[in-house]
């Protein structure tokens, strides 16, 4: 048990912080909605992630005509993956910054599914479909568009104490001599 310094001062080390442990104190205090998005996007993660190897693994193999674009697809998806994994920590731990990101991933998922419908693969179409529409909703429900609770815990107890937005305290005075 260690120390950190941060920018109130020493604060003790939190065991598990990071990775999985992060992970998994972000899944006890999310809302059920965004448990959803998060599984989802846990899920959806996977599913790129085992497409992308598959796709590098395929690249490998003679029966491809085009080897550099089936490698490239396959990195492009395993990137994916990883950027979607990293998303859906955010959402289960609230991060204010990755719902955007979030939320324009899952619109982009809803013309390729209809794409894929309307050529009859449904197999591909529906869960494409599906699982972005529950994402956004989910996200909805968990008060997605809000600011975080910690976020607007902050907000206030800046507004009560006085503070300035982000000028490390500068008070009103300090704010108008600096519009002079």
């Amino acid at each position: 048990m260690g120390s950190v310094r941060g920018p109130g001062g020493t604060e003790p080390r939190r065991g598990g912080a990071g990775g999985w442990g992060g992970a998994l104190a972000a899944w006890r205090s999310a809302s059920v909605p965004a448990r959803v998005a998060g599984l989802l996007l846990a899920a959806e993660a996977l599913v790129l992630l085992a497409l992308g190897v598959l796709q590098v693994l395929r690249g490998l193999g003679n029966g491809i005509d085009d080897v550099a674009r089936a490698e490239t697809g396959g990195v492009l998806a395993i990137i994916g993956g990883l950027g979607v994994a990293v998303l859906a920590v955010g959402v289960l731990g609230r991060a204010a910054s990755l719902r955007s990101p979030t939320l324009v991933v899952q619109i982009l998922c809803l013309p390729v599914a209809w794409g894929l419908l309307q050529a009859g693969v449904y197999a591909y179409g529906v869960p494409l479909l599906a699982v972005p529409i529950v994402i956004i909703i989910a996200l909805l429900a968990a008060g997605g568009f809000g600011p975080a609770a910690d976020e607007a815990d902050d907000a206030k107890g800046q507004v009560a104490r006085g503070d300035g937005a982000e000028g490390g305290g500068a008070g009103p005075a300090t704010r108008r001599s600096r519009r002079t």
